[in-house]
């Protein structure tokens, strides 16, 4: 019986596979017309006597209708198409014969596609809401504000909504196929504007759990330290930890920071903060939305295994000049954009600057120090220049540089006869640049193909020079350090919309990888041998193909299933990976949903950490022969209640493992972090679970959301800690904050942040062992022992944060004052734990747990006009 049924089905696949090709065969038939114009019964005919096709149709076709073909030489699909309206009849083929059916009216549909901007300024809106505000039935516009969706032909109005603009319906007299470009008003109360079919159905927003949208609105609102710093917002998450002070990048779900995905306009960056973590590289002014993902990850987005940060940056006014500047108390910045060409070409420039090196450099001065001299900055400085050639074409160009610098210098008497001079510096950057294409192939189709250029540099730079007596100062001690990686991309992604119910995205990416681990230049006066290590490349290619279907399977129940496969290939090694993605969302009511998802990630580029700070002397390396890439996968399951409007609670429990990540060995011990670091380095497990819970509200004067997050993690190396799991160093246990909102009149708001997180394991050294000195040869110094891994806990972190905004409406703008407070109540947040030894009268050691705090009571205040 079982082959029986087998066999079966293998006939009907047969015949639906045979049938389907038979069709396709018969409608690509080629034709080769002696004419243009036609009366519909002759061309039938002229069709019939090349092909041997027959024609049968209902009485609904006009069979004495004239056409006006634009060509002659064209396939039967293609002709036939000029002939009728595909949405008001459709073509059945069956032996050699082709049936034109009338559609019922109450089934006929047409498509509406075309772009959603902000009237005006001309922004491309992203994941704007177009719906029918009968059937609730609808699509959101994508990253380029592109849309495309069917709508019935009795009912043709649709919607328009966004949060921050004024809602907008259009109404259709004459339904047919049409291109349409809408522009949205924006709300100058700044009122939030419910979405009424975000309550009515599943299909629009096209968002699943784990993924939350941060728009220009929520950086006006929320600041920190008179900056509305995108890193200290994604904080404030469910899943995103909040880190130690001096600890920079983004902890999601346990993850590394170097296992998130940031992409600044479709590029890759590697480094993220300015200032030990205490700002992100991103300046707010320059962002128009970014979009974070922790679970369900679309098939779009390799490379990394954690999370997703993609950020777009503003194109800029069509129709003005607009922008802002404010001086505030760590940094100024000045942001302009406008058109120049109106209505086609755009500019927009963002440059920021810190100074704390000014500062220093006047307190050394005034104190008259020559001893000692000690500065830093943080520079960036974000461009993009778009320009439209018709509404199908348009072109952009993004850049990005950013750039730290610290320097250290000091004098100090050695012996009595015997002065030091030291001069440290350390440089650090990024630079991206991206050339963007966007064209629309037809009311079906849209492509984006970008080529792209990411680069990141650091540099140390450590000179000694001594002074006998009364002599001049000579170098004895040289030290010089470089490493970066960059990178190549040439990218390509599609989305197709056939109908209503699908939605595809395809694509390929293709990415040269050029990393330089290390190349050293080290000279002293007490060996005569020049110690100089070359920059050795290592080369590698990243291929990647990607698709993805998003299915409205019925009005409750809403699916992505995507497939990303990709190909690492170096010297002497290629690896190749398949991720299936699937996420899921079912409508339970008009007021509960259900979501779920599964991600496989791969990760081809691992960071060699070497310090518990947030320095730029972390590397970047690529798996070899005897490093894997990192593998995770992660499942996750949720639910969305709105409790009323404006008032919703979010849950959502997750369960992630991740291999083939890196720690060093016991008996590590390097001067630069990249000296044959795969034989210092152990390769193990992790894995990670936690639920997530957050209560938001998001209308009305009074904004604001409660987030608590229970997660633990866990690792386990071969022959770490004696082959048995212990706490990862971001097992974070307990995380707990809340964010408020406060509008108390249309000239002032304030906003109060408090964070709280249980403290993060550490290991301490049990023992001091000695070692010959990496820089002199007959010198020893002492290096920690380990026995236990994480043991110990840091004290908890807790935070609380205050921001008060005076705002004025002038003739030409609006002038804003922010006073705020960072660390209102002076929290001895700890930064890193050390054991700290001392000496008695008579040479006894005692030894004690010491505590490193950074970044206490800061108070701020900027100033700000926005024109």
């Amino acid at each position: 019986m079982n082959h029986i049924r087998k066999y079966i089905l293998f006939l009907s696949v047969l015949f639906i596979n045979t049938h389907s090709y038979a069709q396709d065969v018969l409608l690509k038939q080629q034709l080769n017309l002696p004419k243009q114009e036609y009366i519909v019964s002759e061309l039938f005919k002229e069709i019939n006597k090349q092909t041997k096709i027959e024609f049968n149709y209902t009485s609904d076709l006009n069979f004495d209708e004239k056409v006006v073909l634009k060509k002659q030489q064209f396939s039967v699909e293609n002709c036939l198409k000029q002939v009728f309206d595909l949405s008001s009849f459709k073509i059945v083929c069956l032996d050699n014969k082709i049936f034109i059916v009338k559609i019922p009216f109450e089934e006929q549909m047409f498509r509406i596609s075309g772009f959603i901007r902000d009237a005006e300024t001309g922004e491309n809106l992203i994941n704007a809401s177009i719906y029918n505000p009968q059937t609730f039935e609808g699509t959101v516009s994508n990253n380029f504000g592109f849309f495309s969706f069917y709508q019935k032909k009795k009912c043709p109005n649709f919607k328009i909504s966004y949060v921050g603009y004024e809602d907008k319906e259009i109404k259709f007299s004459n339904v047919k196929d049409t291109s349409i470009n809408i522009k949205l008003q924006p709300n100058n109360l700044l009122r939030e504007i419910k979405v009424v079919a975000d309550d009515k159905t599943n299909n629009i927003n096209h968002l699943f759990l784990s993924t939350y949208n941060i728009t220009e609105t929520d950086l006006k609102q929320k600041s920190v330290l008179g900056m509305n710093d995108l890193f200290r917002n994604i904080s404030y998450l469910p899943g995103v930890q909040t880190a130690n002070e001096a600890s920079s990048g983004l902890i999601i779900r346990n993850g590394s920071p170097d296992q998130n995905l940031i992409l600044l306009d479709d590029v890759p960056v590697y480094y993220q903060s300015h200032l030990l973590g205490l700002f992100s590289i991103f300046n707010p002014d320059a962002i128009h939305k970014a979009r974070l993902i922790k679970g369900g990850f679309p098939a779009q987005y390799g490379g990394r295994v954690s999370s997703v940060l993609d950020i777009r940056m503003k194109d800029g006014n069509q129709k003005k000049i607009e922008g802002e500047f404010s001086i505030g108390f760590l940094t100024s910045q000045l942001s302009v954009r406008g058109p120049i060409i109106k209505g086609k070409t755009t500019f927009n420039v963002s440059v920021r600057r810190s100074y704390l090196d000014l500062l220093t450099n006047l307190l050394f001065s005034l104190s008259d120090s020559e001893d000692l001299y000690m500065s830093y900055y943080f520079g960036d400085l974000n461009f993009k220049l778009t320009h439209k050639f018709s509404n199908r074409d348009k072109v952009y160009l993004s850049t990005y540089m950013g750039k730290d610098l610290a320097k250290q210098r000091y004098i100090q008497d050695l012996t009595d006869n015997l002065m030091e001079k030291s001069r440290n510096t350390i440089g650090w950057g990024n630079f991206t640049n991206s050339i963007r294409w966007n064209h629309v192939y037809n009311d079906k189709l849209f492509g984006n193909t970008t080529f792209i250029l990411s680069r990141y540099t650091y540099s140390i730079k450590d000179r000694r020079l001594y002074k006998i007596d009364d002599g001049d100062f000579e170098e004895n001690y040289y030290r010089e350090f470089y490493s970066g990686i960059r990178d190549y991309t040439l990218k390509s992604e599609f989305d197709y919309i056939p109908s209503p119910k699908y939605y595809f995205k395809f694509g390929f990416e293709g990415a040269f990888h050029l990393t330089k681990p290390g190349s050293s230049f080290y000279s002293s006066k007490y060996n005569t041998d020049e110690n100089e290590i070359k920059d050795k490349s290592i080369n590698a290619l990243e291929v990647s193909l990607y698709a993805e279907n998003q299915i409205q399977w019925t009005s409750k129940l809403l699916t992505n299933i995507g497939l990303r496969a990709s190909r690492f290939a170096l010297k002497d090694k290629t690896y190749l990976s398949v991720e299936p993605r699937l996420t899921a969302q079912y409508k339970l009511n008009e007021h509960i949903s259900f979501n779920s998802g599964f991600s496989v990630m791969s990760q081809y580029m691992h960071l060699i950490t070497s310090s518990d700070l947030s320095l730029p002397t972390d590397i970047w390396l690529p798996v070899n022969d005897k490093i894997r890439p990192i593998r995770s996968r992660q499942y996750n399951l949720g639910s969305v209640w709105e409790i009323q409007s404006g008032l919703s609670f979010e849950s959502e429990i997750y369960y992630k493992k991740t291999r083939n990540i890196l720690e060093f060995s016991e008996n590590y011990y390097t001067s630069d972090g990249a000296s044959a670091w795969d034989q210092k380095v152990e390769p193990g497990k992790s894995w990670s679970a936690g639920i997530e819970l957050m209560l938001k509200k998001d209308t009305g004067k009074t904004k604001g959301h409660l987030v608590y997050t229970l997660a633990k993690s866990e690792v386990k190396y071969k022959y770490l800690n004696s082959g048995k799991a212990y706490a990862s160093p971001y097992d974070r246990r307990h995380d707990l904050s809340f964010q408020i909102s406060q509008k108390l009149n249309s000239k002032i708001d304030f906003t109060v942040n408090w964070t709280y997180g249980s403290g993060l394991p550490v290991t301490l050294a049990t023992q001091i062992v000695s070692t010959v000195s990496p820089y002199y040869s007959d010198h020893t110094e002492s290096v920690p022992m380990f026995t236990k891994r994480n043991d110990i806990r840091m004290p908890s972190y807790h935070r609380l944060d205050c921001s008060f905004n005076f705002k004025k409406n002038k003739k030409h703008g609006t002038r804003i004052w922010n006073i705020g407070v960072y660390n209102a109540y002076n929290r001895k947040n700890p930064s890193l734990l050390y054991i700290n030894q001392t000496y008695d009268g008579d040479g006894n050691s005692t030894y004690s747990l010491k505590q490193l705090s950074i970044f206490g009571f800061i108070p701020s205040i900027s100033y700000s006009y926005h024109f």
